[in-house]
Order: C-alpha cells, then structure tokens, then sequence
C-alpha cells in the first residue's frame, strides 16, 4: 500500500519573517504522513524555495516557479513582511510572483487549491503599519473583494498547524474539489437551467455507485477477523501476519485499536507506538495521543522517578517515619495511579498537535537520552534547591552561620576513637 500512495505536492510560499511557520507545516506534513497517510493511501511532499536546487545560468526564481507548477496545494502564509524584492519581476516580491502565478494556473485549470493563512498582527503594528505591512494590508483586501480564495487567519504555531492538518485532510477526502465542482456548475448558465429543472421535475441524478471501498472494508474486517482468531489460537506469528495486513491500509479507529491491543499484548512496543500515533493524527483524538507519549517512555521510568523524590523528601527523617511516609505514597500513588495522573493531566492541559509534536521528540534518538538524564537533574536540581533553602535561613538568623554549626559539630565527642571529649583528656 505504502508504494502506491498517491503524492500530492505542496508549495509553502513565505516571506523571511515566517520561517517556523513554514517548518511547522514541514512537521505537520511529516506527521500526517506517518500515522494518516498510511491509511488513506496520499503522500504529502513539501516544496519551497528551500527545495530548489542550484541552477547555474538561470533565473533562480524560474527554478523555484517550477515548483509551484507542480504544486497540488499552494499555501501563502503572510504576517507583516511583504517578501523579498524581485527586481526582474513584474510584480513586488517573489512571494506575490508565486502566489499570482498558481493563481493563474488555477483559473486556467482549477489546480492547485490556494489556501492563504494570515498571523494576526498587533493591533499597534496596524495602526502604523509602514510600508511592508501596508502591501499586505492591501492584498488582504483585494482577496477579500475576490471571495474565490481560502483567507483563515492564526494567532499560534500550533493553531496554525490544526489549520494545515485539517485543510490537508478536506483536501484528500474530496471536499474541497467537490467545492469546486459546486461552483463550476453554479458559474454556468446552461447548467444551472438543466439542474432546475430536473428538479421540478423530481428527477434525481443517476449515480454509478463505487464499491471498492466496501471490498476493502470487508477485506480489511476479514484479515482482522482471521487475527484475532489466530491470536486466541495461540498462533501468534500468523496473527502478526494477518494484522499487519489489516492495518496497512486502513483509517478504521476500531481495527487499529483491535491490532494495537494484540501488539501490546505480546509485547510489541514499537508496533504499539507506531498503532498509536496514527489513531492520534486520524481522530485528532488526545486520550490517543497522550498514550502515544506515555509509551514512549521506558518502563519502570515514572516508579523511578518518584521514588527518588520520595527518597530526596525523607532522607533526614527517622527511619521510622520516613518508612510510614513511604508506606503511605505507595498506598497513594501505586498499581499504577501515578500513571493514571499523569495521563490525565497531559489530556487536561495539552493538545493532540503538542503530545504529537512531544512524542516525534520522544521517538528520536536525542529524546530518549534527555529522557535518560532526566533523574541525575532532578537530584541536582533537589540538592541545589535544598542547599539554597539553608542559605537563605542562615542569612535570616533561622539557623547558626555555617562556621559555627562545623565548631560546634567538632567539638562534639569522637566515642569511637575515644578522643575529643572530656574523658579522652588526660
């Protein structure tokens, strides 16, 4: 499935001042690539100036143009820059000279679908805007005045990359080329008179239905089937076989789930983490995500951690109090409610595009090993921390300066060696 995956190019068209939100759109390519994707059967591939390769003895901006008349997607995102000048350009910048060329192709053609994301701007930057933010100002307007091009506005990276994320997804389920279907047949006259009257005369459409996806629904539920009872069998090759298959092309929620609880269950973790992540970035769900995440970490990680918090808490308590103090978290936080606090936390406070964006970080190389080194920090961050809290009692006369607590220390008596006390004189 994944070597037949229809590519769909998209161009991101910027000026210099918004270079995270064209990676942010890079990243959320990537993502949708990797759990979505898959099921849908569609490959994104970015392009952008940053994909151009050099070209001796041409017009750079030709090398780049080239791109966008490729392009399936075209996206403009703008902020309060208006682009680079382009001297050997009829128009002001090499951004506006992209946009109006897939602009022109697309009244030519209909391809590619323009979506032009705008970042607020302070209301004080508007007030005076000067010349770059002027011209896009200006452009704002006359694309309103059009009302034949996508215009959504975003304040964040991340509200800007659900943007992406769904626009992306209406792209591949055909709701937008259905929207332009809609609007062909409006703008035409001859058409318009045919569809009134066909319903006058109660005639609906014919339609030539499509069961391919129902062949491969049924497919799909049967290998799935097959799995399950092969994995029951105790056959569990044949099952990892059979639910391979199944989830390879698929955006059923219910299978992927099915299959990741299969892969759990013999101890997968990999499959489970990859099952997760595209059950995230299908339902945009974040229980989904969350879990993705906590599976990312190692086992035994957060018992660890906590542990060591405890133990850093208790460390000049008496023995007997601390073991109570302990005997008492466990009954707390144990059998697995620490984790469940944390799940539910991460649901509470992030969304599904942060826990994705903390998962890609997680699965890299690089995030398991600050994960790794997270414990030696948190013990020098509570050493330092409690180190602190004495100096600060210390200079407030809450406790004796440091020299006098070493005197008074050293003149206590050494039973051991018999030394430094009275009896030890003589």
């Amino acid at each position: 499935m994944a070597k037949n995956r229809r590519e769909i190019l998209v161009f991101i068209a910027s000026p210099g001042d918004l270079a995270p939100e064209r990676q942010v759109v890079r990243e959320t390519i990537d993502e949708l690539n990797r759990g979505y994707g898959d099921g849908a059967g569609v490959k994104f591939e970015a392009l952008g100036w940053e994909d151009s390769p050099a070209s001796t003895g041409r017009r750079v901006q030709s090398v780049i143009n080239a791109d966008v008349d490729r392009a399936a997607v075209f996206i403009l995102t703008l902020h309060r820059r208006w682009g680079q000048a382009a001297p050997d350009s009829k128009y002001s910048s090499y951004t506006e000279e992209e946009f109006h060329r897939a602009l022109d192709r697309f009244e030519k053609t209909r391809v590619p679908e323009i979506w032009v994301f705008l970042k607020n701007v302070d209301p004080a930057f508007v007030a005076d805007p000067g010349p770059e933010l002027t011209k896009v100002l200006e452009f704002r307007k006359k694309l309103e005045a059009r009302r034949d091009t996508l215009i959504k506005t975003f304040a964040t990276e991340t509200e800007f990359a659900q943007q992406v994320d769904d626009h992306l997804r209406d792209f591949v389920e055909g709701r937008w080329a259905e929207l332009d279907k809609n609007a062909a047949v409006s703008s035409d006259p001859s058409k318009q008179v045919a569809m009134t009257a066909a319903a006058e005369a109660n005639k609906p459409p014919e339609l030539t239905p499509d069961l391919s996806l129902v062949k491969a629904d049924k497919e799909i539920l049967a290998l799935t089937r097959a799995g399950v009872l092969a994995a029951n069998a105790g056959l569990t090759q044949d099952a990892s076989v059979l639910f391979a298959k199944a989830t390879q092309g698929t955006t059923n929620l219910s299978i992927l789930a099915i299959a990741t609880e299969f892969y759990r269950g013999v101890g997968d973790l990999e499959t489970v983490s990859n099952l997760l992540r595209r059950q995230g970035a299908i339902a945009r769900d974040r229980t989904l995500a969350a879990k993705q995440y906590m599976s990312l970490m190692p086992a035994g990680f957060l018992k660890a951690s906590f542990d060591q918090t405890i133990n850093q808490l208790l460390a000049n308590s008496p023995p007997e109090e601390a073991e109570e103090m302990r005997s008492i978290a466990e009954e707390a936080f144990g059998q697995g409610q620490l984790e469940q606090h944390l799940f539910d936390a991460l649901v509470k406070h992030y969304s599904d595009a942060e826990l994705a964006a903390s998962s890609r970080f997680l699965s890299a190389p690089e995030g398991q090993s600050a994960l790794q080194k997270q414990p030696a920090l948190n013990q020098e961050l509570m050493e330092l921390g409690a180190a602190e809290m004495l100096r600060v009692m210390r200079e407030r006369g809450m406790l004796p300066p440091l020299e006098v607590e070493t005197q008074a220390q050293g003149q206590l008596p050494d039973v051991a060696s018999n030394k430094g006390g009275p009896q030890g004189q003589g």
